[in-house]
């Protein structure tokens, strides 16, 4: 089954599933859990992302926003009261392919926390795949109107002459029907030149979540570049994956060179 035909293959069975009644279901969030976490045809092109002192950049894919995409405030620690592994991330912010710095950008981040919740939502419901795609009309909708003003993990930044920019987070958790990630946009005299995300690898947050509280409460994430069904709508340019380096405060460190085309 071709990507676009296996896409709309489970849309349209979440679209029957919500027509017929599987509410009513006791197995209902099993059946749904099952659909959705079937692999995808082939896998999408990844690479680790170039660090700020490497010489070379890359195009990153441009992804949708997601559902939960709220606007940030302007702050460089976003975690507030949330637990979890604490993750320095440093962004450059370049043009390509001349990898030349671009100053004053604004860099967006958000993401869930390591429970699988995002701020402004009800929380749980990253854990409960029925009730969000329920919110979502079962794929009819491409967002969320938030539920409460909390603003935990959301956070933008300007770049300075050398294009650099950081935030002080944690490692995002895990939660239906997604691999662990952090959305960023990228946006330059108020026009929007990418939204995207980046990732970790499998064995870097499946040993995180499987050994360090409070992570351990969902445990090893069932889902990763074959089976995410976000990352099967990607068709040009390249997925970047974060290499964290851990600190000896107990931190870890991750920083991304970013390229995007200003023409």
């Amino acid at each position: 089954m071709a990507k676009t035909t296996r896409r709309k293959f489970i849309i349209g069975t979440l679209s029957a599933l919500g027509l017929i009644g599987l509410s009513g279901w006791l197995g209902k969030r099993e059946i749904l859990t099952w659909i959705v976490r079937q692999d995808n045809d082939g896998e999408p092109k990844m690479s680790l992302t170039p660090n700020i002192d490497d010489e070379i950049c890359v195009l990153s894919s441009p992804i949708s926003e997601g559902p939960y995409y709220l606007k940030s405030p302007f702050r460089t620690d976003i975690r507030e009261s949330r637990r979890g592994k604490t993750l320095n991330l440093k962004f450059q912010i370049v043009d390509y392919p001349s990898c030349s710095p671009i100053e004053n950008a604004v860099i967006e981040i958000w993401q869930c926390d390591a429970d699988g919740n995002y701020s402004g939502y009800k929380e749980g419901i990253g854990h409960d795949i029925w009730e969000s795609a329920k919110q979502l009309e079962f794929g009819k909708k491409q967002h969320i109107e938030p539920s409460n003003e909390s603003t935990y993990l959301r956070g933008y930044q300007k770049t300075d002459i050398n294009g650099n920019a950081e935030f002080t987070t944690i490692v995002p958790g895990w939660y239906d029907p997604r691999v662990p990630h952090i959305h960023y946009k990228v946006i330059l005299n108020n026009k929007e030149h990418l939204t995207s995300e980046l990732y970790f690898e499998e064995n870097f947050y499946n040993e995180l979540f499987t050994s360090v509280e409070p992570y351990t409460q969902y445990g090893k994430s069932p889902y990763d570049f074959r089976n995410d069904k976000s990352l099967a709508n990607v068709k040009e340019g390249t997925g970047l994956i974060l290499n964290p380096e851990k600190k000896s405060d107990n931190t870890v460190l991750a920083t991304a060179k970013i390229g995007i085309k200003l023409t």
